[in-house]
């Protein structure tokens, strides 16, 4: 089986996210903290070579 390039955890941070709006409120329900949900998320878009959300303001979009 070949490798993915994301993990099943990177996964659920982005459906989190995408789901709760926010990366704050991704954190808490997946009960990590933000800083360790962003940092899943920037080397998701590292290995991705794609940037999957704009940082602009409180919402993610």
């Amino acid at each position: 089986m070949a490798d993915l390039p994301f993990t099943l955890d990177q996964l659920r941070i982005l459906r989190a996210i995408a789901s709760e709006g926010s990366f704050k409120k991704a954190a808490d329900s997946l009960y990590v903290t933000q800083p360790a949900v962003s940092l899943q998320i920037q080397n998701l878009e590292k290995q991705l070579s794609v940037s999957l959300f704009d940082r602009g303001g409180r919402k993610a979009q």
